[in-house]
């Protein structure tokens, strides 16, 4: 009886030393019994310094909010329209760097790209690109130039894990109207109620 509670002290002292132990070298530690004798196995954790770096960075890039980062006009990511004049409107938080970039392609071999049938990213050519700054607010605002044609529009911000968001928009050229009729307007009121 007696070697029994000298066993269970003896198991309980060195589980509290490990545990100690544990704490001061920074490692883990493992007992392992074999043949009713205790073994205490101590592991360093400098092996695994690199590992901990890397899941540092990656809990980093998941604690990153993306609905802070986004684009409130236009709404559509694909639209057309047939002003050359779009206004880009957003929110990211507070100083955060933006850069708008403008690609657009007119159709001058007559493949008559629309929104069904887009240019390939060879057909683009760069207009323009510009960096901003949001607002104490976080909001952010530019005026667009854009060219009668397919224009492709990217707006990167400039912070890691958040992914640019492109919008695609196809200026219509204005449609002329033919003015050659002309319409005459009755002179008088008594012209429009009685009809000739």
């Amino acid at each position: 009886m007696w070697k029994k509670m000298l066993a269970s002290l003896f198991i309980g002292a060195s589980i509290l030393a490990i545990g100690s132990l544990s704490h001061a070298n920074g490692g883990e530690t493992s007992i392992i019994k074999v043949d009713n004798k205790v073994e205490i196995k101590a592991e360093s954790k400098t092996e695994t310094k690199a590992e901990t770096k890397a899941e540092t960075e990656t809990k980093a890039e998941q604690s990153i909010d993306l609905s802070k980062y986004q684009i409130t006009r236009p709404e559509k990511t694909e639209y057309e329209l047939y002003d050359k004049v779009e206004f880009i409107h957003g929110k990211a938080p507070a100083d955060t760097s933006i850069v708008i970039s403008v690609y657009g392609t007119t159709d001058l071999t007559r493949k008559n790209f629309d929104l069904r049938k887009l240019p390939s990213e060879d057909d683009y050519i760069e207009v323009f690109s510009e960096t901003i700054t949001s607002g104490n607010l976080g909001i952010f605002k530019m005026e667009l130039n854009l060219v009668t044609g397919i224009n492709k529009i990217v707006i990167s911000f400039q912070v890691e894990g958040v992914p640019p968001i492109e919008l695609i928009v196809h200026v219509k050229a204005h449609e002329t109207i033919n003015n050659s009729k002309e319409i005459k307007l009755p002179e008088k009121l008594t012209d429009i109620i009685i009809q000739k």
